[in-house]
């Protein structure tokens, strides 16, 4: 693994016609890219995630892994918004008047684009992106579409009117200066209820506090939540959740936008995913095929919620290895609907 930064000192407009003054993007390579430059792999991450893939998908990256660092070399970076190398929205609020710019998924996507002449890769392999991070693969298809042969998108589509619901009162939590709480109500999307039921049951706090005896005790749960609201805190800029989960709400995909796609399409649902439901991922697969789109539905069976492309890399691997063509485990863990035929008012 090495890390990069770079910095552009030309003026990037975004989408909404603001300009910002450069652009600083943290780059991070894992493997080794071969002469042509040929076997790169493009990886986008999630929300909170960083441009150091094996921090936050460990057991997924490295040699013999799903992610095999032996054949490729894996490109991240820490995408234009986020607070971990890059410019963030922090730097970017500080060098204007008023409140953030609208930064859309678009802006991200061509802004990583600016690293691709640097580092002399003409052609991606793939581009594998899950949650925001496949928003940003399905749109780098759409607005890039020479770029990769094939888009591998997990968990991800436009955001539901439930999905909108949550980043909005998660918002209105940092507008009273409580990441904190915007955390812990996004937790609350990205596991399953069966999965909290049977961590959490009604037990009570496993430090010893007993609801039952007074008022102000939490259930393991509350406890659970608060833990991880707080050490959020410390660990990202309430400037990137808030520009971030604005782009989230804003992602898109148009049948203009389709219509731009010749890349290989892949995309991965989660059987128990509600924050992006399965059933919407194989709708918009359905969508991209009757377009004439070269689109597969895979769906990940798991408990784990909406966070199983990260906790349960058993099932992950497994559909990716299935999807870059290296061995599949022996167990079955993906499922690869029929092709739908495609037919008009569906949608």
């Amino acid at each position: 693994m090495f890390e990069i930064d770079f910095t552009f000192n030309e003026p990037f407009e975004l989408a909404s016609g603001e300009v910002l003054d450069e652009v600083r993007l943290r780059c991070t390579i894992y493997g080794r890219l071969n002469e042509d430059k040929t076997n790169a792999i493009l990886v986008f991450h999630a929300l909170t995630g960083s441009s150091r893939i094996g921090d936050w998908w460990n057991g997924m990256i490295g040699e013999n892994e799903a992610l095999d660092t032996s054949e490729y070399a894996f490109v991240c970076v820490n995408y234009l918004g986020s607070c971990y190398g890059s410019t963030s929205a922090r730097s970017i609020k500080r060098r204007r008047r008023g409140g953030l710019p609208i930064v859309t998924a678009g802006d991200i996507v061509r802004a990583n684009a600016l690293l691709f002449d640097r580092l002399g890769i003409r052609r991606f392999r793939a581009v594998i992106g899950g949650s925001v991070g496949g928003m940003l693969a399905l749109r780098f298809a759409v607005d890039f579409p020479d770029l990769s042969g094939e888009v591998i998108s997990i968990a991800a589509a436009p955001l539901s009117a439930m999905g909108l619901a949550l980043n909005h009162i998660q918002r209105h939590a940092i507008g009273r200066n409580d990441i904190g709480l915007a955390r812990k109500i996004a937790l609350l999307s990205y596991k399953s209820p069966r999965r909290f039921t049977e961590r959490f049951g009604r037990n009570p706090n496993r430090n010893g506090e007993d609801p039952y005896a007074r008022g102000d005790d939490r259930f393991d749960v509350a406890g659970y939540l608060d833990h991880h609201g707080d050490a959020f805190r410390e660990r990202f800029e309430i400037e990137s959740y808030e520009l971030i989960t604005k782009a989230m709400d804003l992602f898109e995909v148009t049948e203009e936008d389709i219509d731009q796609i010749r890349a290989k399409v892949s995309l991965i649902g989660i059987s128990s995913d509600w924050l992006f439901p399965a059933a919407d991922v194989a709708a918009l697969c359905r969508r991209l095929e009757y377009r004439g789109v070269d689109a597969r539905y895979y769906e990940i069976e798991s408990d784990d919620g909406h966070d199983a492309f990260l906790s349960d890399i058993e099932a992950t691997s497994g559909v990716l290895r299935k999807i870059l063509g290296t061995a599949v485990p022996q167990r079955q863990i993906v499922r690869e609907t029929e092709r739908t035929p495609a037919f008009a008012g569906i949608y």
